[in-house]
């Protein structure tokens, strides 16, 4: 540990001194850190409490340069410089402990995990998990929003909205009129194709959804990360079946974050994306409500390379009314 007389012999500044605690290297390369869900901010303060009352114990009221030896009870002077060793070590410890619940919380946002080339060094293995990191954050950020229902599924871009009923019929706003589209195809989930009675009995497990994505594709089906986002979207998901969503994503070989971005509308989020042998998804998170706000899809071979499908949310909810 850094003391703050081997500060000084070693040339050391205050702040190289500060930054020298573990975690240090990931946070100096983490960019833009998001505002902390209440949950998370909970766990961090206690840590934070816990320590800084660990710290103030044995401390005089009057803040005197005493310390007392627990052996004999005697009181003696402590040298000003090892003082301030001791109070700049507690400085590392705490800085150091904030870094680490932040870490731990999953509050930390990479601005671009592909920065650093693979290999064995720290940085590269500490950014290998930052897309199953976020999404299981935003997880917790989607099981958190309330439950609520309606009649309709409505969903609003920047195209148009469209509805769904319970009983699948489809409905487009044309003109200021609604218009009635026939029925919607029920969404895909592995091996399932579910209505909406369906999607209400689906599992909210990770763990088996994740199973049910990864499941061998069926003849037109669409990718694991497609049926993901559909369900995030377009689909009356409740709050704790769209958090195993989120959470399953982050399992999927081949997520990667990309970092902050904003979309067409020039709303910030955070982007992850999906490669497969031939497309290309990438899909624009809100971390404050877990929205999704764009999504795109591209194909990167075959006859359609370069084609690509742009979908902006601009809002997504149930309503008891059309139009």
């Amino acid at each position: 540990m850094t003391t703050y007389d081997d500060t000084e012999a070693n040339g050391m500044n205050e702040r190289g001194a500060l930054l020298d605690f573990p975690g240090a290297d990931e946070l100096a390369t983490a960019g833009h850190v998001e505002p902390l869900s209440e949950r998370a901010l909970a766990r961090v303060l206690a840590e934070v409490e816990a320590a800084v009352t660990t710290e103030g114990a044995g401390v005089t009221s009057a803040g005197a340069d005493v310390t007392t030896e627990a052996a004999t009870g005697v009181v003696v002077a402590m040298p000003e410089r090892r003082l301030l060793g001791r109070q700049f070590g507690r400085r590392r410890a705490l800085i150091g402990l904030l870094t680490t619940a932040a870490v731990a919380t999953g509050v930390v946002t990479y601005a671009n995990s592909g920065a650093t080339s693979a290999g064995t060094g720290t940085h590269s293995e500490a950014r290998a998990n930052t897309a199953s990191v976020f999404l299981d954050d935003i997880s917790t950020v989607a099981a958190g929003q309330s439950v609520s229902s309606g009649k309709y599924w409505k969903t609003r871009t920047t195209v148009g909205t469209a509805y769904i009923s319970r009983s699948m019929d489809y409905y487009v706003v044309n003109g200021g009129k609604v218009y009635r589209k026939g029925l919607r195809p029920d969404w895909q989930v592995g091996p399932k194709d579910l209505d909406w009675k369906g999607l209400e009995q689906l599992t909210t497990d990770s763990g088996k959804l994740l199973g049910l994505l990864q499941s061998p594709p069926r003849p037109k089906s669409i990718s694991p990360f497609d049926q993901a986002v559909t369900l995030l979207t377009d689909s009356p998901a409740s709050p704790k079946l769209r958090a195993g969503v989120f959470k399953a994503m982050g399992g999927l070989k081949g997520v990667k974050l990309l970092g902050q971005v904003k979309d067409s509308t020039g709303r910030g989020g955070t982007a992850v994306e999906f490669a497969e042998a031939r497309s290309l998804g990438q899909v624009i998170v809100d971390p404050k409500t877990s929205a999704i706000l764009e999504y795109t899809f591209t194909w990167t071979a075959g006859p359609s390379k370069g084609k690509a499908t742009h979908q902006t949310f601009l809002s997504t909810g149930f309503t008891d009314k059309l139009g």
